[in-house]
């Protein structure tokens, strides 16, 4: 059955099916080939034929959320941008100063420098999770405002 519904409860839609398609697929893909004495615990045509329904309908649940998000796409690329930035300056060796190892028995002294210090990091950090908040409050505005038409199975 056909629903108009708003973006966000598409988006849980689309994890449901998502889920079950690949679960379909994993049951399949471990009752497919068995010893021919082995009862299986499902039928493997019934389910294979489900996972494909479901993946028919994953593909107009995407493909709906796709172009009703066409208004907002630089938005959500910009977020995801922004997020990957925040994990790469978090994992940004930012050591500094005289360090000792010892390696083969020989004493090693290293005196490390960084350019990109850990101040900057930090400030760098907050303005940049600023920006990715506004972005999701931005997104989820959309989401709940912004209507499509999927096949719900209520």
């Amino acid at each position: 059955m056909k629903k108009k519904v708003n973006l966000a409860r598409a988006l849980k839609e689309k994890n449901r099916v998502a889920g079950r398609l690949a679960k379909a697929r994993e049951l399949v893909g471990r009752e497919n080939s068995k010893d021919k004495n082995v009862p299986r615990g499902i039928d493997v045509s019934e389910t294979y034929s489900l996972a494909k329904t479901l993946r028919d309908r994953l593909v107009s649940i995407k493909s709906a959320i796709a172009e009703a998000n066409s208004p907002i796409v630089s938005k959500i690329i910009e977020l995801d941008e922004v997020k990957s930035e925040i994990s790469y300056l978090n994992g940004l060796d930012v050591k500094e100063g005289r360090f000792v190892s010892t390696s083969y028995g020989t004493r090693i002294e290293t005196e490390l420098e960084a350019v990109i210090r850990q101040p900057q990091v930090l400030d760098e950090v907050t303005a940049l999770q600023a920006r990715a908040d506004r972005l999701q409050d931005e997104l989820d505005e959309f989401n709940a405002t912004t209507k499509i038409e999927i096949e719900l199975d209520e």
